[in-house]
């Protein structure tokens, strides 16, 4: 269902046109009215309720697996057509929805058990999490760039695994949510000096 959240009222009821729940869902900041969805059988929808029946396309990127798509987004920049999309399995999709066939680029960021994922929405950046305490940040070239591991704080208390990432929207900022209710916040290394 899509609302209007200034009139509180619904706009319209576009169907899923799939068996299986939504695992992941991400709007197009660049066009509105686009949104991609993830499912739990690995397959990535999108949609655009300016069109007739609103789904676009559909692409199977995980399915040599079946796992579920945990984080989905928009390539950064003006590529409306261009999708990112991390499974469970940890593998990392990068998708151009007009050669619906493959992906163009593939990151094999965890051996299983991705937990989390985040994609920045103006810098070329990705990030995801696994249940092994390991935060991987990526360009959208697939250059590994930075891994953060976990260890003990400064008051000597394990920190636990990430279960959710999100990049701060204009900055180079990476916020993590763990399983034992802290925050963390990464910047880069210019930002860390400047303030």
């Amino acid at each position: 269902m899509v609302w209007d959240l200034n009139k509180e009222q619904l706009l319209r009821s576009i169907p899923l046109a799939s068996a299986c729940s939504i695992s992941a869902l991400a709007a197009s900041q660049v066009h509105g009215g686009q949104f991609a969805a993830g499912f739990m059988d690995g397959s990535v929808r999108l949609y655009d309720i300016r069109t007739p029946k609103g789904l676009v396309c559909v692409t199977q990127p995980h399915t040599p697996r079946v796992e579920r798509v945990v984080g989905i987004g928009f390539q950064p920049g003006l590529y409306p057509t261009k999708i990112v999309s991390a499974s469970q399995a940890g593998d990392i999709q990068f998708l151009d929805i007009r050669n619906q066939n493959e992906a163009y680029l593939t990151i094999n960021a965890h051996r299983g058990s991705l937990t989390a994922f985040a994609i920045h929405r103006h810098a070329p950046l990705v990030a995801s999490c696994s249940a092994k305490q390991l935060i991987k940040v990526f360009n959208t070239e697939g250059e590994r760039l930075d891994t953060i591991r976990y260890s003990p704080n400064f008051m000597a208390q394990k920190v636990g695994s990430a279960t959710s990432l999100a990049f701060h929207p204009y900055q180079i900022l990476l916020a993590t949510g763990s399983t034992d209710a802290y925050v963390s916040i990464y910047a880069d290394e210019i930002n860390a000096h400047v303030s």
